[in-house]
């Protein structure tokens, strides 16, 4: 019997549910975690997640000590320098999230606002770059960014939009305020520069996935209450 090849995948240790939950925790699900189930089941690979910090695990990978990361990877022109990506599998924009009573219309209510951001996340380039004059909070995990502006110890904080809706699915003290214009991204899978063989058979796994409508399924189940 053929042994399985395997395949190494990086884990954000900070968990972005609803794209996966922690998966140290009793029950390690969500989109990701399907929808790499069934590309490794049409490939016949099996997987072998390793969990880390965020900025540990894209290190590893470009080290080449992990094959992949699937765990909420913004597809970045920078990023594409140094790691290849899969087709993308979700388009998302940033936005903002603020308590269920605050007041936030354009880009001028940000004037004089503390800002949340997660460590070495894209949210936190686009607030240094676009709100370089408010003060800002740097988390290195959403659930810590999340108790912050509960807690009212912060005016807002910067999310991709998945994960903020996920996070706000059982809390009804916050809300979005707005999704931030320009800031239209996509999820894909990254694996280290120069693999395009395993590229390539993971494209056509997602082709395959979302011709014959198990893409589909696996989007209503994680997302058909979140708006992004």
């Amino acid at each position: 019997m053929a042994i399985k090849k395997v395949l190494k995948v990086g884990l954000d240790s900070a968990a972005p549910f609803p794209m996966h939950s922690d998966y140290n925790s009793g029950k390690f699900e969500g989109f990701e975690v399907d929808l790499l189930k069934e590309i490794a089941k049409h490939l016949d690979f099996e997987i072998h997640y390793e969990v880390s910090l965020w900025q540990t695990i894209l290190e590893k990978l470009f080290k080449g000590e992990l094959d992949l990361i699937c765990s909420a990877v913004t597809v970045t022109s920078s990023r594409k320098h140094i790691l290849e990506f899969t087709e993308p599998y979700l388009h998302f924009r940033l936005c903002a999230v603020v308590p269920t009573n605050g007041l936030l219309e354009e880009l001028k209510d940000f004037k004089n606002k503390t800002i949340g951001v997660r460590t070495a996340t894209e949210a936190e380039k686009h607030v240094h770059t676009k709100f370089p004059d408010n003060n800002m909070f740097h988390a290195e995990t959403n659930k810590e960014l999340y108790r912050k502006l509960q807690a009212g110890k912060i005016d807002m904080l910067i999310d991709d939009s998945p994960i903020a809706g996920g996070f706000l699915q059982n809390n009804s003290k916050l809300k979005i305020g707005m999704f931030l214009p320009n800031t239209d991204s996509h999820y894909a899978i990254a694996m280290k520069k120069g693999d395009l063989e395993l590229r390539k058979q993971f494209n056509g796994a997602l082709k395959m996935l979302r011709e014959n409508g198990i893409y589909d399924a696996i989007y209503e189940k994680w997302f058909s209450d979140i708006q992004f």
